[in-house]
């Protein structure tokens, strides 16, 4: 991945990413899996501080109305209705908590095996059944690594949301300039976050790194070379706009002869007509959300794995982690 001569590094990070990524469409379906948290993506930042307040408010209101259902139906309850009812809560929500930490597990050790297809440095991706097994090894280190990153990105959305509640109660020229530049900042911090959780995720499984290396590593690589990741996030961004784009273009797209065929159901009163394009209908859009967003997120770890190849593996430390591990093969985080 040699630079030529005045070539600006992000167009030969973003052009190699490109081709491994339109190369390697197996791994798709794992970039969709990897994005359910954190995607790599700088236009997801972007859009949740952007709607900061209004989605806190609308799992308020969405939740509200159960609550109150459920405060006016147990007040009539009698004690032994109570205790069951009360184990019915306890299972489901233990049977939520279970599915919400497999969903979360999933995502961490397709993260991982991402990473570490991209930066295996072979001529094509390693086996998938591989790269899932290096994942696996280093899930509590890189779920440990993600609930930081998601715990800094939800307090900053938390501030923004805060601040907008305020200019929304004070308005006035120097609250609405205090928010912009707030949000500004926030959203700033907040990219800087994604980033260093990207560049941690790197450390981890490419150079054997622990928790505390692998963040202060990403940090430091972020701080030397802030301005090739500030070009290569702001292309990536504009990328992922444009992804987005092309579902909605798709969608609407598939709704034409979708809405045709409806219509010709309707005309012969064919409910099966009606519900077999319908199925095919969500069937096709499903796979054209999973091949546009996966194709995103992996073009995302890609562009950011490749910069860190260039930029993140150089130093002693770095370098005496790469040589134990190419002689001893071993690609186990520590804590793992």
């Amino acid at each position: 991945m040699a630079t030529p001569f005045n070539e600006p590094v992000y167009r030969v990070v973003l052009k190699d990413a490109f081709v491994f990524t339109w190369r390697e469409k197996k791994l798709w379906i794992f970039a969709t899996i990897a994005g359910f948290l954190l995607t790599g993506s700088l236009y997801d930042v972007v859009w949740s501080k952007l709607n900061a307040l209004g989605a806190q408010g609308s799992i308020v209101t969405t939740f509200a109305p159960f609550l109150a259902q459920a405060q006016n139906t147990w007040s009539h309850l009698s004690v032994t209705q109570l205790i069951f009812g009360s184990l019915n809560v306890f299972l489901l929500t233990a049977f939520l908590l279970i599915l919400i930490f497999a969903v979360y597990s999933a995502s961490v050790i397709a993260q991982s095996a991402l990473v570490y297809s991209v930066g295996s440095k072979k001529n094509e991706a390693p086996p998938i059944r591989e790269a899932l097994m290096v994942g696996a090894r280093a899930m509590w280190p890189v779920f440990a690594l993600n609930i930081i990153a998601s715990a800094v990105l939800m307090a900053l959305r938390s501030l923004v949301a805060i601040i907008l509640a305020f200019v929304s109660t004070n308005p006035g020229s120097g609250s609405f300039y205090a928010y912009i530049f707030a949000f500004v900042f926030f959203t700033a911090v907040a990219i800087a976050v994604v980033i260093v959780h990207i560049f941690a995720l790197n450390a981890m499984i490419l150079q054997g790194a622990t928790l505390a290396q692998s963040i202060e590593r990403g940090i430091t690589l972020l701080s030397r070379h802030w301005l090739v990741a500030t070009e290569t996030g702001a292309i990536l961004f504009l990328i992922s706009v444009a992804g987005y784009i092309a579902i909605i273009i798709g969608g609407l797209l598939l709704a034409i002869p979708y809405g045709i065929l409806l219509f010709t159901a309707a005309l012969i009163k064919s409910g099966f007509i009606f519900a077999a394009v319908t199925v095919v209908f969500l069937a096709l859009f499903l796979v054209l959300t999973i091949a546009i967003f996966g194709f995103i997120v992996l073009l995302n770890y890609a562009s950011w794995t490749y910069l860190f190849r260039r930029f993140g593996e150089g130093g002693v430390v770095p370098k005496l982690h790469r040589l134990v591990r190419s002689f001893t093969h071993q690609t186990k985080v520590p804590g793992a």
